[in-house]
């Protein structure tokens, strides 16, 4: 009695009613428990549980990554940040017996004739197939042009002039959109100080040859645009760069430009070596004459492989073998090259070597140091590491005088980094 006065009362919870189970026939399976039914068996407490599912393993990790990747996104940017306010690593200047660079630039030296080298500014093969650092140069450019008063403008487009790689084949016609998209809108349009008629003088580089393994589009589309001059594979030109003096004759700058993808036979493995034998040794033949004919003031050789690099590709060592020694002998003035990404210069029997292949950006590091001749390395500018390379470049400037000729390389920014300067070749008959 007490203890049905307390249940009364609500001081003890009423027994629980047991479910009663229907008896099952006799060799019958049991009756398959429905869904609602395995819910209704389940304590209040199990039901609580069932009505939230738990979170699965795959969602736990799924949320770990989109953690990790905005940890990895923020670093990234912070460090994108501090290398675009960082300036790019000087790289090397080193100390010789003799002073060769100056902090003078060439823009606005005297002379009638003003010219830019560039090298491997052909953008990247896919949209919106150019770099920030190409778009940064051609301003720089566009600038040292305009501030220039020379008579005579013009660029050297030393090769990678249409950057590609495996499974993008470069231009394959007079046509291809890459030359709106890389050129005409970079160079070109609204360019004054760039686009002038015949402006740009071209040579070939080794991703120009592409899965065609020719650049006859290249050639063609000079017929097409008036800045583009490309009129052969190799070929040679010459501009005066001061007035004749009373009985004299005017001073002149003779440019030789060659095709190294095709002076190397093969030996890059570009051209299929039995295919180009007789085409490269036509081109040696022509330079050989080329070079002893010449009687210009100052004689400039331009291509795209270099003779001596401390960037990541070196040396060419076909170029040190054959081409060295016919620098030397013909008094040759400059070399200018690309296909390291880099600014660099370099003296070497007389003649300077120019490295100007941070057109569309920079590689880091000079892992060739020991690979040039003692001595030789003037000036090598490297960039930070990437992405921030895509965004910093160089070029240099050439202004050709009646008493000197000066080399200028620029930044991105239009800093100059290093001047070097020769007098004109002794006279010759």
């Amino acid at each position: 009695r007490r203890t049905d006065s307390r249940r009364r009362k609500g001081l003890l919870a009423s027994p629980r009613r047991r479910r009663s189970v229907p008896a099952q026939a006799p060799n019958r399976a049991p009756p398959t428990m429905q869904p609602y039914d395995a819910y209704r068996a389940l304590s209040d407490e199990q039901a609580a549980r069932a009505a939230v599912p738990a979170s699965p393993a795959s969602h736990r990790l799924l949320k770990l990554a989109c953690g990790c990747a905005c940890v990895v996104l923020l670093l990234l940017a912070c460090y994108i940040a501090l290398c675009l306010w960082l300036p790019p690593s000087p790289g090397l200047t080193l100390a010789r017996d003799e002073p060769l660079a100056s902090a003078e630039p060439a823009i606005g030296a005297e002379g009638e004739l003003f010219v830019i080298a560039m090298a491997d500014w052909g953008g990247i093969p896919v949209y919106p197939y150019v770099t920030p650092a190409q778009l940064a140069v051609r301003s720089a450019m566009a600038r040292a042009m305009s501030a220039s008063a020379a008579k005579s403008k013009l660029v050297l487009a030393l090769g990678d002039n249409f950057v590609r790689v495996k499974y993008f084949t470069g231009v394959t016609s007079a046509s291809d959109p890459r030359f709106k998209a890389t050129f005409e809108d970079v160079y070109v349009t609204d360019q004054p100080e760039l686009g002038a008629e015949n402006m740009f003088r071209l040579v070939a580089g080794n991703h120009d040859y592409g899965a065609t393994k020719e650049i006859s589009s290249q050639i063609a589309y000079s017929n097409q645009s008036k800045a583009w001059h490309f009129p052969a594979e190799y070929y040679t030109f010459s501009e005066p760069v001061a007035p004749a003096k009373p009985g004299g004759l005017p001073l002149v700058a003779q440019f030789v430009m060659i095709d190294t993808v095709l002076l190397a036979g093969g030996a890059d493995g570009i051209l299929d070596p039995q295919a180009a034998h007789a085409r490269s040794e036509a081109h040696w033949a022509w330079l050989r004459a080329t070079l002893s004919a010449s009687t210009a003031d100052y004689l400039v050789v331009a291509g795209h492989y270099p003779v001596w690099s401390v960037g990541w590709h070196g040396p060419t060592p076909f170029l040190v073998q054959a081409l060295r020694p016919l620098l030397a002998e013909n008094g040759v003035s400059a070399y200018f090259a690309g296909h390291d990404h880099c600014a660099e210069a370099l003296v070497d029997g007389g003649v300077h070597h120019h490295g100007v292949g941070g057109a569309h950006g920079l590689d880091f590091g000079a892992p060739n140091l020991k690979a040039v001749p003692p001595g030789s390395l003037a000036f090598h500018y490297g960039g930070a590491v990437w992405p921030a390379n895509a965004f910093k470049g160089t070029f240099a400037a050439i202004s050709f005088g009646p008493r000197v000729m000066t080399v200028t390389h620029y930044d991105s920014d239009g800093q100059a980094l290093l001047t070097l300067s020769q007098p004109p070749r002794p006279q010759r008959s």
